[in-house]
């Protein structure tokens, strides 16, 4: 589906490079496209200039791109707005969201998803317009939508969206899928009765009425954040009027937020985590070094040393805290360039066994290691594999017992590379085993409440696996110990934009 016109698109960034690659990118689509420096010269241009299309860059001086977004949906609610950031969080893409934003884009992004993202948008904008022609087009003869629903449930039945139309009496007129299913409508096989005979829902009748009762006041919207059965939904129900101003009709628009509200829940879990994990250490370190200061250890300074000693170590868990952050922070937003090149996994595991030596010592814990000499080296990014085993072989001293025992192994199976980290450790439960590689989990119970951990030491191993290509499978008894098996392709071929398998 075509826009009936060139796209206008217009790229809103303090970048001055930024915008000559998005123009460059987009002319070559066919797009007219312009520029703005910041925030204020976007806003200016949109109120005298139309455009299908807004690429905005999150962070610029005087109006945010948060900011933007909220005054451009004001102006023109059927603009497609998409944000360019290199600052992506959590936080941030879900107010882009909520105040209009369609999709965004983190830098530095290819030709190719600059593409995608925008002909997705602009598919879009061609499917909203085509919508509210229609709509005004027969706000007049809402009743006689029903007998054109081959035509119209074509267009509206490809939106997420759940779409409702009902008249003034409230008789239902217009639906599609997305709100027959998220609403369990029911006898749809009989239009044009009251909406209440298709659906218990009192929120939504109660919506309706207040529109109704509204109508005459002028207003244009009413939203609400509704609960739906398990799903989460907000709900946008507005009046069709006629020349005189008088409803003939009302529009109910269905977005399911479930997702947003997840993400919600994620970030207040992980500030949550955050200030737990800091808090603890913190305090260590301040109290220790309150003892030295205080002058306790007399002239003693074996006791001094040993209690700046202990400081040292939980300020070391404080900084593997934050790199862990930061590495998945970047893993997420794509901003982690690999090396691939030819490294020999049995070189790897060796130096790296031989860095974790002393800490498996003071666990009392022994290492063994059998790899063979004749192991097919592999394409990949050398450091991204010392991370990974040094997590996996790390975790399986810290959660040993005394006396206990760690094999790797290694092996060649169906065209991968298959490393074994076998420990005698205190186990995994079934309950924990499908959440091992989610961000910031941690199985806690007795054997393992005392021992100090991030909770993103596996979530980072799972997504250095999954971008070589690779499997992790783990079998575990609690009480007998691990075992981890990570599978790696022994032939991969470089190809625009990364690796792949051959």
């Amino acid at each position: 589906m075509n826009l009936p016109r060139e796209a206008r698109i217009l790229v809103v960034d303090d970048e001055s490079g930024i915008r000559a690659g998005c123009r460059r990118i987009l002319e070559q689509e066919g797009y007219s496209v312009s520029e703005a420096e910041d925030g204020l010269a976007g806003l200016n241009q949109v109120r005298h200039e139309s455009f299908d299309l807004l690429l905005v860059d999150m962070m610029m001086p005087g109006i945010s791109g948060l900011d933007l977004i909220g005054q451009v949906s004001e102006i023109d609610p059927e603009i497609i707005q998409i944000v360019i950031t290199g600052y992506a969080t959590i936080e941030s893409t879900v107010d882009a969201m909520k105040r209009g934003a369609y999709d965004y884009i983190p830098k530095p992004f290819s030709p190719d998803s600059l593409i995608s993202v925008v002909k997705r948008g602009l598919e879009k904008r061609a499917l909203s317009l085509e919508a509210k022609a229609l709509r005004q087009e027969r706000e007049h003869r809402l009743l006689e939508v029903a007998g054109e629903k081959s035509r119209t449930r074509a267009i509206i039945g490809c939106m997420a969206e759940g779409i409702l139309v009902t008249n003034r009496e409230g008789r239902l007129v217009l639906w599609n899928s997305a709100a027959a299913n998220a609403l369990q409508l029911s006898s749809t096989d009989t239009p044009d009765q009251l909406l209440s005979h298709y659906t218990d829902q009192a929120v939504i009748l109660d919506l309706f009425e207040e529109v109704r009762h509204q109508a005459d006041s002028g207003f244009s919207m009413i939203r609400r954040d509704i609960d739906i059965g398990d799903n989460q939904m907000m709900a946008s129900v507005a009046p069709v009027t006629d020349e005189q101003g008088a409803m003939i009709g009302a529009v109910t628009v269905l977005s399911d937020i479930t997702k947003l509200k997840e993400i919600d829940k994620i970030k207040s879990q992980f500030v949550s985590m955050v200030a737990h994990e800091l808090r603890a250490p913190l305090a260590a370190i301040e109290g220790w070094l309150d003892v030295v200061l205080s002058g306790s250890a007399g002239d003693d300074p074996a006791q001094t040393t040993k209690w700046l000693s202990r400081a040292k170590d939980r300020a070391h868990s404080l900084l593997e805290l934050v790199n862990d952050l930061l590495v998945i922070n970047r893993m997420d937003a794509g901003r982690i360039k690999q090396n691939v090149e030819i490294v020999s996994l049995r070189e790897i595991i060796e130096g790296t066994v031989e860095f974790l030596a002393d800490r498996a010592a003071t666990a009392s814990v022994s290492l063994a290691v059998t790899i063979p000499d004749d192991l097919p080296d592999l394409q990949a990014d050398r450091k991204e594999m010392e991370r990974l085993f040094t997590n996996l072989i790390d975790n399986a001293i810290k959660y040993n017992q005394p006396g206990g025992r760690v094999e790797i192994d290694g092996s060649t199976a169906d065209g991968f590379v298959c490393i074994q980290v076998q420990d005698t450790g205190v186990g995994i439960s079934d309950e924990d085993l499908p959440h091992l590689f989610e961000d910031f989990y941690r199985a806690t119970d007795k054997h393992t409440q005392q021992i100090r951990g991030t909770g993103l030491g596996l979530a980072i191993v799972a997504k250095i696996i999954d971008s070589h290509h690779g499997r992790i499978e783990v079998t575990s008894e609690p009480g007998e110990g691990s075992r981890f098996s990570v599978y790696l392709p022994q032939k991969m071929s470089q190809q625009a934009g990364g690796w792949n398998i051959v």
